[in-house]
């Protein structure tokens, strides 16, 4: 009869011994990633990336974690590419135009000028290719997936009345990519500056004028305050791209569902950081409006015309082979997708009172 209790015994606290190792057991351990931004974090585009870090927690109900981190926190701005590549960084979620010396066809992924609309942008990298080419840009260096959607530019900052492009000579001017290719040749002498530098430039007159980002983006940054003039509509970025770019390593070592958690919250990123982008964007415009501080204006319809005729002879020019394959590849779509949106352009307005 002992015996029999003994082995009873001696059966329950194997049970129990079980029971209370089966959490530690069946618990995953959480995947943590350490992720950069070039941005503040008052910027936009780190909010984008702050919105995509709390999908992959929600999504992977826990399991994955991001720990996030602004410009500077552990690498300079310009070096979250190569921080990446290198296993410094397990991702970042930052912009292709930090890139083009290295890959000039990022310039197509990073932004567009108005060739096509935004809805048109984004349906050409979902479905039209883009992201297999924007991974062929980069190759094996790491991976690459399109994190969010940037909503239309201004046209630009200025203390100078511009209806022309030849007004743009001899204005200092700061901006970017193939736009700052083309002011160039029509006389302005353009310069790169960081978002934190280019207000005191205005503000001091080293800078005449200046393009950055959309309406949100450049109101914290004081625009309104050193500039008589704001100008639309922003052709030379009518839409624009982040990326995600995720260590090889780090990515190889992710379980299949999670990789799935990983793109399923960027993808998420086109409907829920670009919609309140755009609205945040809408009313800072707003707000300028009718605090009348700063003129309002739309560039000439000629000068806009002029402007995207010197793009596309600029795309055309492009040597690189990656770029004209992905210039290839938007001009096919263009030739189905414009002329389809221009059967359903509407020729009447509402006057909303």
């Amino acid at each position: 009869m002992k015996r029999v209790v003994l082995v009873g015994f001696v059966a329950v606290v194997f049970l129990m011994g079980l029971w209370l190792a089966a959490p530690s057991m069946a618990a995953e351990p959480v995947v943590k990633w350490k992720v950069q931004t070039p941005w503040p974090k008052a910027l936009w585009q780190h909010k984008t990336a702050e919105i995509w870090a709390q999908d992959v927690g929600k999504i992977s109900g826990g399991r994955m974690k991001i720990d996030l981190f602004a410009t500077d926190e552990i690498v300079p701005a310009f070096e979250v590419f190569n921080a990446v590549q290198r296993g410094t960084l397990d991702a970042g979620h930052t912009w292709a135009g930090y890139v083009i010396g290295k890959y000039p066809a990022a310039t197509l992924f990073a932004a567009t000028p108005a060739f096509f609309d935004l809805v048109g942008y984004w349906t050409w990298m979902q479905a039209g290719g883009g992201k297999e080419l924007w991974q062929e840009t980069y190759g094996n260096a790491l991976k690459v997936f399109p994190a969010g959607m940037l909503w239309a530019e201004g046209g630009g900052w200025a203390n100078k009345k511009i209806e022309k492009l030849s007004d743009f000579k001899g204005l200092k001017y700061r901006t970017v990519l193939i736009w700052g290719q083309i002011l160039s040749e029509v006389g302005a002498s353009v310069v790169t500056l960081p978002a934190g530098e280019i207000v005191p430039s205005l503000q001091r007159g080293t800078l005449d004028a200046a393009e950055f980002s959309t309406p949100v983006t450049d109101l914290p940054l004081g625009f309104h305050e050193v500039s008589k003039f704001w100008y639309f509509p922003g052709l030379h970025q009518i839409a624009g791209f982040l990326e995600l770019l995720v260590n090889n390593k780090k990515w190889d070592e992710l379980p299949a569902d999670l990789k799935e958690v990983v793109k399923a919250a960027c993808d998420t990123q086109m409907a829920r950081a670009l919609t309140q982008w755009l609205f945040e964007d809408a009313k800072a415009v707003d707000k300028i409006a009718k605090e009348k501080k700063v003129t309002i204006l739309r560039f000439p319809k000629e000068m806009q015309q002029d402007v995207l005729e010197r793009f596309v002879k600029k795309y055309d020019a492009q040597t690189d082979k990656m770029f004209q394959k992905t210039w290839q590849s938007q001009k096919a779509f263009m030739k189905i997708y414009n002329p389809y949106m221009k059967l359903q352009s509407v020729d009447a307005s509402v006057d909303i009172k």
